[in-house]
């Protein structure tokens, strides 16, 4: 029975991840960091206090341990980087994959009380310095290691934590960590707006952002009528690839994009959607409904009554319906290049239009009698 007990209380202390668990950071103070000839000689190197102001974007970097095994480093963006990383000299800046703290992978970590180790696993995995590995330090960022075993102590009730590894010849690396609470990562703000002036439908209730950040929903992102047509939205979005496109009244009607357009992702899966890289906070621009620009702008909104193409959107054939004589039309697209010419057309003729491209184009009109301009969206 004793035996048994026993075994229970080093197998509970072997995989118990109590100390460790929390959120660590590099402390604030002189000696946080240093190397010399045997564990716990800092001799060779240690930081100074005004280091530790220098080397903020080192300082600042944190490492979360949870219960489950899982090992989260957080660098906010920059870290201190040296030459071995491929830096012209040392200092802070962007971190260099793999040890930038985003892994193909999750890290995860094994804390054996008992033994006083902790290993980390995962290509770039560190405690630290990028650099040290057991029995030496890298040279060059293509021979990372997956797992480093570190020589952990703890003390002040677990709040701080020491952490040693050897390198070569005897050679120590320390390091002085202190428990703190977890940064608050927040989502980048981003504030899309779409120009709904030249929509020809009917908007009942709302113009919506719909996207993979709120499952497609249409009716979840309401936007704000700013006024003149322009619809606006915020929305917090983790960074990276976000697909999203703007609907009308619970995808009553939604956007036509076209295929290979700038703004148009490439994903072949029968849907054609805009794509955003999300990194920081943006004012994205503000977008024509079906485009990746701009409205046209310099609409003569007077003179719309009396020119009119129909139907609008249109997919083969449309008709342009004017007063008064006959008219010399140019048809152009967004780029400003004219892709039909027609003289002296009749108005209510038929055009064919079954070889354009998906888009918007602007047909226009310029004569003795004024000049005309209207949009033309082509599904």
């Amino acid at each position: 029975m004793k035996k048994i007990i026993t075994l229970s209380l080093v197998l509970c202390s072997t995989i118990s991840f109590s100390q460790i668990e929390g959120t660590w950071k590099l402390a604030d103070q002189a000696g946080a960091l240093g190397v010399g000839p045997g564990q716990g000689d800092i001799s060779w190197y240690s930081n100074s206090l005004p280091d530790v102001t220098t080397r903020a974007c080192l300082f600042d970097d944190s490492i979360t341990f949870d219960a489950m095994g899982n090992m989260t480093q957080y660098m906010d963006g920059a870290t201190w980087i040296e030459t071995w990383q491929g830096a012209a000299a040392e200092g802070c800046d962007v971190p260099v994959a793999p040890f930038d703290g985003m892994p193909a992978s999750a890290y995860t970590y094994t804390h054996d009380a008992v033994a006083g180790t902790l290993t980390v696993n995962g290509l770039g995995a560190h405690v630290g310095l990028a650099k040290a590995f057991n029995g030496g330090e890298l040279t060059n960022v293509m021979d990372a290691v997956s797992t480093i075993t570190y020589i952990v102590e703890f003390s002040n009730n677990d709040n701080n934590m020491t952490v040693d590894i050897e390198i070569a010849g005897g050679g120590f690396w320390r390091f002085e960590y202190e428990k703190t609470n977890a940064p608050l990562v927040v989502d980048p703000m981003v504030t899309f707006s779409v120009d709904m002036s030249q929509y020809t439908g009917t908007i009942l209730t709302a113009v919506n952002l719909s996207g993979e950040f709120n499952g497609w929903c249409g009716d979840c992102a309401p936007m704000t009528d700013m006024g003149s047509g322009i619809y606006e939205l915020q929305v917090q979005i983790p960074t990276g690839n976000v697909q999203y496109k703007f609907s009308v009244d619970d995808w009553t009607d939604q956007e036509v994009l076209t295929p290979g357009a700038p703004c148009v992702d490439t994903i072949t899966d029968g849907f054609d959607n805009r794509i955003y890289t999300v990194t920081v906070d943006a004012v994205l621009p503000v977008v024509c409904y079906n485009s990746c620009d701009a409205c046209v702008t310099g609409l003569d909104e007077l003179n719309q009554g009396l020119f009119q193409v129909v139907p609008n959107p249109a997919n083969n054939q449309v008709v342009v319906n004017f007063e008064g004589n006959s008219k010399d039309l140019a048809i152009m697209d967004l780029s400003g290049r004219v892709v039909k010419t027609i003289n002296d057309y009749t108005s209510g003729s038929t055009i064919d239009v079954s070889d354009f491209d998906s888009g918007l184009f602007l047909v226009t009109s310029t004569g003795t009698q004024g000049s005309f301009s209207t949009v033309l969206v082509i599904e």
